[in-house]
């Protein structure tokens, strides 16, 4: 499986809650120039995983807009991939989606802590070996979806 995990453009810090934060105007910027760096890899995603917090689900439209590939791409709202998340529930339901439903490019959009807990645990790195800014994305190949059996190809920031 191809793994792309991108991290929620910049957000503003004031909202009635913490799911309710948008996107900033940096933050839209932010996810075009993640894209103009990734937009070749992303032509191969076949399903699109978002978090229901308002800024991730903004960073998806923001990136859609841009791709007409990915503005055809199924998508999931999921709690699995909100900020607290489990690192080892996501990756049983990316396995699942990979032997049961043949799925072999997914992008997700979340994130931290979980998006660095996730490519730490797939690729088996020293858990914040790796920074993952605001819009920052991880391109990860997994023969197996499991702990430890992943590699990163390469993290790339805005």
């Amino acid at each position: 499986m191809e793994l792309f995990v991108l991290r929620h453009g910049h957000a503003e810090a004031e909202a009635s809650s913490d799911s309710l934060r948008p996107l900033s105007a940096t933050g839209a910027k932010e996810v075009a120039e993640i894209y103009s760096k990734c937009s070749d890899s992303l032509a191969s995603v076949e399903l699109i995983l978002v978090s229901p917090y308002v800024r991730a689900q903004q960073t998806l439209s923001t990136l859609t807009a841009l791709s007409p590939h990915l503005q055809n791409v199924p998508q999931q709202t999921t709690t699995l991939l909100v900020p607290g998340a489990s690192s080892m529930a996501v990756i049983d339901y990316l396995y699942t989606q990979a032997t049961e439903c043949s799925v072999g490019s997914i992008l997700l959009v979340s994130h931290q802590p979980l998006v660095g807990t996730l490519v730490d645990s797939l690729c088996n790195l020293d858990p914040g070996c790796y920074r993952m800014g605001t819009a920052a994305m991880a391109s990860i190949d997994a023969d197996v979806v499991a702990a430890g059996c992943a590699e990163l190809r390469w993290l790339r920031h805005p």
